[in-house]
């Protein structure tokens, strides 16, 4: 009987060890699958911090030959429809009241028009452009401000020390040139070209950020990682102008897609050359409407909306809110356009 109960306490004592073994076991298991499962997600989660906006330029973004592809157009980004609020509560007086706008679905240039593509235009067409003559007004040598009489048109806008080349934005091209360019590629492609309004370009670009420069919303991220404005690279070379605490080997124009887009894949929607939009000026958004902003034909028409700043400006005048006017008729080496298409 002895033996029996000795021989019974052992098993169960046995099974009770085995039972603890295999919960202790079950444990360290659950333990290392919990800590890796920890890690993945860690891993999981810093790889989608790091991979928001993490698009890059494109060397060859927008630069293919414009005479391969006249069926086509510029590249084109098809930004779906929605509302925002349109201007900054910190910005200028021109910038208020921040107001709601309903944007319907429309197409966007991913890039500004280049010299190539603007060349296409005039040599199909013999257009002359405004500064044809040699009067756009251009930077003068001290950085200063921007002078006539330099001889300086689309062709070559006379920048300091730096050739234009093809893939570089035209520039020296009037609000009248940038509609008669986008009026001849509706007639040879057969669809509805023109220049964004002012409402469309603003909503474009922000790409769903509320921040005064879209890539506010990514950590570290600097000017120079996505625009081309005054920087440290411009006071090296202009003593006097003031700029972001970076350099990006630029001070003047730089070639489309040497920044990173936003995150509707548009380059240089900040920086690199102020754009032309359709809409005539408004001093302030009082009375514009909800549907799509400002109305592009009401206004003073004698003046039409700039957007984007350009190389000439520090983070200041490098923001999705800031707008400028300038004569329709007047041009600047620093004065572009992109295309728009109605859907």
């Amino acid at each position: 009987m002895r033996v029996t109960i000795a021989s019974a306490v052992g098993d169960a004592s046995g099974a009770l060890t085995s039972q603890t073994d295999q919960f202790e076991g079950s444990r360290r298991l659950g333990a290392q699958l919990t800590r890796r499962f920890t890690a993945r997600l860690s891993m999981l989660v810093l790889v989608g911090l790091f991979s928001i906006g993490s698009a890059q330029a494109d060397p060859i973004a927008c630069r293919s030959d414009p005479t391969t592809r006249p069926e086509m157009g510029p590249e084109m980004v098809v930004i779906e429809g929605g509302r925002f609020r349109m201007g900054s509560l910190d910005g200028d007086s021109d910038e208020q009241p921040v107001h709601e706008v309903v944007v319907e679905p429309f197409a966007l240039g991913r890039c500004e028009v280049t010299v190539a593509e603007f060349s296409v235009f005039v040599e199909d067409t013999g257009y002359v452009a405004t500064a044809d003559n040699g009067d756009c007004r251009a930077l003068n040598e001290a950085g200063s401000t921007f002078v006539d009489g330099v001889n300086a048109s689309w062709r070559d806008p006379r920048y300091p020390e730096v050739a234009q080349v093809a893939a570089m934005p035209v520039v020296c091209v009037s609000f009248h040139d940038a509609l008669a360019y986008t009026q001849w590629l509706a007639a040879r492609t057969s669809r509805p070209f023109r220049l964004p309004t002012e409402a469309e370009w603003e909503y474009a670009a922000r790409g769903r950020t509320t921040t005064a420069r879209h890539w506010e919303i990514h950590p570290r991220a600097s000017q120079c990682d996505f625009a081309n404005g005054a920087d440290q690279d411009a006071k090296s070379r202009f003593e006097e102008w003031s700029g972001a605490k970076c350099a990006d080997g630029h001070v003047v124009s730089a070639r489309v897609g040497t920044y990173r887009p936003n995150a509707y894949g548009l380059y240089d929607m900040l920086g690199n050359v102020w754009e032309w939009t359709a809409d005539c000026w408004h001093a302030s958004y009082e009375d514009t409407s909800i549907k799509d902003g400002p109305r592009p034909e009401e206004g003073d028409c004698s003046r039409r909306v700039v957007r984007g700043g350009s190389w000439f400006y520090g983070p200041a005048g490098l923001r999705s809110a800031k707008r400028s006017k300038d004569d329709p008729a007047r041009t600047y080496n620093s004065v572009g356009f992109r295309v728009a298409r109605t859907l």
